[in-house]
């Protein structure tokens, strides 16, 4: 009589691989500790990656027989964010800029949240634009932004309605479509100034048609960035 042997798999235990901590596509080590040799007289690394933001609240009106109003922000330009106020550093901005010369900017990510003042319901647009639109954007324009395949777009209720939140983000090098950003000296800036080349967060409020009076909505944003400082100051000095 054949017997057949049975080879029998031994079921081995996978050791689970050891996750590293991912920010938003930066691989980081597990320890935030960064250790610098004694020889070394220096109390910051020659570049360090950060994240940075910019908080605000206004007020969005469309004037009596138009149909847009819109704003828009340069989150490339962590030196002054909010071109419109001027002199608008990101949080946290001035105390890297006290060890680093140059900064750059990878990535953006923004949350508006709209609340209607009025009876009329309107429509909001978030929108990532590698070409500055102005500071009176017209409704045509706004317009495009809509039907644009980055423009992120949600009903605002009116007077009483729920607040509508929009969350978008964006990185400098999948909005121009080249890695030239990383490298190219017009994608960084001096860091008492702004890069020649920039990108930009643009929010509008919509109406069906021209209002009859002042419509206001008002508009909380939250606005964080990826940023690299680099060319470390000499301390000595």
């Amino acid at each position: 009589m054949n017997t057949r042997t049975r080879k029998t798999k031994r079921n081995h235990k996978k050791n689970p691989k050891k996750s590293r901590n991912n920010t938003d596509g930066w691989n980081v080590q597990s320890s935030a500790l960064t250790r610098l040799p004694r020889t070394v007289n220096v109390i910051m690394p020659d570049k360090l990656m950060t994240r940075l933001s910019y908080k605000g609240v206004g007020v969005f009106t469309i004037a009596a027989a138009a149909q847009v109003f819109a704003r828009r922000w340069t989150p490339t330009a962590a030196y002054d964010v909010d071109p419109l106020l001027g002199s608008t550093t990101m949080v946290g901005y001035t105390e890297m800029a006290a060890f680093y010369d140059v900064y750059r900017v990878a990535k953006s990510s923004v949350t508006a949240r709209f609340a209607n003042i009025t009876t009329t319901p309107l429509q909001a647009i978030v929108i990532p634009l590698n070409k500055d639109p102005g500071t009176t954007p017209s409704a045509v324009t706004v317009q495009e932004w809509i039907n644009n395949a980055y423009g992120k777009v949600k009903l605002i209720p009116n007077t009483g309605g729920p607040v509508t939140s929009i969350s978008s983000r964006m990185s400098t090098e999948k909005i121009y479509g080249s890695k030239m950003v990383y490298f190219d000296d017009n994608f960084a800036s001096a860091t008492n100034a702004i890069p020649a080349n920039n990108w930009f967060w643009a929010i509008a409020i919509s109406a069906a048609v021209p209002v009859g009076g002042a419509t206001s909505v008002i508009v909380e944003t939250d606005f964080i960035i990826d940023v690299e400082f680099y060319s470390r100051k000499n301390m000595n000095s």
